[in-house]
C-alpha cells in the first residue's frame, strides 16, 4: 500500500455493518394517534332580509259631538243594476291591487285613497248619466236634513235644473265608511255607486247682509253725506 492511499475497511465488514444496522423505531403513540382533521370553515351567515316598515294606520276615534256632521262624497249614476255592479267591481278590484303592493311608504294608505278617488273620477266622467259627471261625480258636502231641491248651480258650476241628491243617497253616504264601495243604491233617478271621502262638523254658511247705500243729499243743501 502506498502512502497516498487511504486505509479502507474490508468489504465484508461494510456488508456486515449494513446488515446489523438497526432502523429507528417509530413510537407506538405516533402510529396509533390519528391526525387531527382540519376544522371546517364556518359558513357565512345569511344576510338578514330588510324589514319593511309597517304603514301608519290611524286609529278610529269615536267623535262625541252634538254638532251635525257633513260628508264629502262622489257618485256614479247609471240606468241599470248590471252596469252599476260592473263599475263597483272594477273599483273593488283596483283597491285589492293597491292593497297587495308592498308597504314601503308609511303614508301609503293615504296615497292609495287618493288613487281610488282619482280612478272613481275617471269612471264618473266617462260613464255617469248625472250632470255631475263634469265634476267627476262630486256631490260636494251633504248632510242629513239638507235642502235637496233642484238648483241651477252645484259645486260652483252651472247645471241643468235637475234633482241630483235624494234622501236615500244621503242616508247611505252618512252611514258608509270612508273609501268603501257599498252595494249600488236604487233611487227614482237610477242606480248609484257611492264613494264617501271625508267628514267634518257641519259648517253653517253665514248669510251675507248687504248694507244699504247711503242716499245722497239733495243738491244745494249743506247736509253731509
Amino acid at each position: 500500500m502506498s502512502n497516498s492511499e487511504q486505509p479502507r475497511e474490508a468489504d465484508q465488514t461494510l456488508y456486515q455493518r449494513d446488515k446489523t444496522a438497526k432502523e429507528p423505531k417509530v413510537s407506538a403513540d405516533i402510529e396509533t394517534t390519528p391526525k387531527p382533521k382540519p376544522k371546517p370553515k364556518p359558513k357565512p351567515k345569511p344576510k338578514p332580509k330588510p324589514k319593511l316598515r309597517k304603514a301608519f294606520v290611524a286609529k278610529k276615534l269615536v267623535k262625541i259631538t252634538d254638532k251635525p256632521q257633513e260628508y264629502r262624497a262622489r257618485h256614479i249614476r247609471v240606468s241599470t243594476l248590471e252596469s252599476a255592479n260592473i263599475f263597483r267591481q272594477a273599483l273593488i278590484d283596483f283597491q285589492k291591487e293597491l292593497a297587495s303592493e308592498p308597504i314601503e311608504d308609511p303614508d301609503k294608505p293615504f296615497h292609495d285613497q287618493a288613487k281610488v278617488e282619482n280612478y272613481f273620477i275617471r269612471i264618473a266622467k266617462k260613464y255617469s248619466t248625472c250632470s255631475t259627471k263634469a265634476l267627476g261625480g262630486d256631490l260636494d258636502w251633504v248632510c242629513k236634513g239638507m235642502n235637496i231641491q233642484p238648483a241651477a248651480t252645484f259645486g260652483g258650476m252651472e247645471m241643468k235644473k235637475e234633482e241630483i241628491v235624494t234622501s236615500e243617497l244621503i242616508d247611505v253616504i252618512t252611514q258608509s265608511e270612508k273609501y268603501s264601495i257599498p252595494e249600488p243604491i236604487k233611487t227614482k233617478l237610477g242606480y248609484h255607486i257611492i264613494l264617501s271621502c271625508e267628514n267634518r262638523d257641519r259648517v253653517e254658511k253665514e248669510k251675507i247682509i248687504t248694507q244699504p247705500k247711503p242716499q245722497s243729499a239733495p243738491t244745494g243743501t249743506n247736509i253731509p253725506t
